[in-house]
């Protein structure tokens, strides 16, 4: 997928400005796994229909880590209709850049539903599509994703493989360095484990605060 930049998007700075206000919390959210606080989220006011979609993917991937269906359901809805406005609109080339989103908003809804290997093979497929043919540049990797995914129903191999895939392309992201170092950690692989927590130690732009680092360091303490 080609990089997004603002001209594309949203014409004018007033635009990109709420793109941004969409996209940084939306982000922040979601990578801290703050699922709660995903959902709360609302889109700026006024802003352009493929920005207030932003908010609504935060909104399905939320609930589905949160098995929420109706909320999941909700959140396809408004980016569905978003989404159609866009295709509407005398921009519509921006649906081009919602449509992975749009996959994975439909995704973690599947995944509320209970439909887990439908889930994961549609978005294995984004992710393959990524690998393919590239991502933009402020994008979530959608293997990383996978990789949370897999962990989270406790596939601790597959989501070490995907978070090795994912951190191939995307290398030092936390999140990424976390997910391999935990599901090591799990599998009984201290080696891999310990190599990934000393990565996300030195991972300089980690807040000090998060709770995996202190994971990481009584991790390393123990091995």
């Amino acid at each position: 997928m080609a990089t997004i930049h603002a001209d594309d998007v949203d014409p004018g700075l007033d635009g990109y400005l709420d793109r941004m206000r969409a996209h940084l919390p939306a982000m922040y959210a979601l990578e801290t796994h703050h699922w709660k606080e995903a959902l709360a989220l609302q889109p700026p006011a006024g802003a352009e229909p493929s920005s207030q979609a932003i908010t609504y993917w935060a909104h399905a991937a939320a609930a589905g880590h949160l098995r929420d269906v109706p909320a999941a359901r909700a959140a396809v809805q408004q980016y569905d209709a978003m989404l159609d406005t866009v295709r509407k609109s005398s921009r519509p080339h921006q649906a081009d850049y919602m449509s992975t989103n749009s996959v994975e908003a439909h995704v973690w809804l599947v995944f509320a539903e209970g439909k887990i290997d439908e889930a994961l093979s549609l978005l294995r497929s984004v992710a393959d599509k990524q690998d393919a043919e590239g991502k933009g540049e402020v994008e979530l990797p959608a293997r990383e994703m996978l990789g949370d995914m897999l962990l989270e129903i406790n596939r601790m191999r597959g989501a070490l493989a995907e978070y090795e895939k994912s951190l191939n392309t995307d290398p030092n992201l936390f999140n990424g360095l976390y997910g391999a170092a935990r599901s090591a950690e799990l599998l009984q692989q201290p080696r891999t484990a310990t190599r990934y927590y000393a990565e996300l130690l030195k991972n300089r732009d980690a807040p000090s605060q998060r709770p995996e680092l202190s994971d990481a360091k009584e991790f390393l303490a123990r091995n």
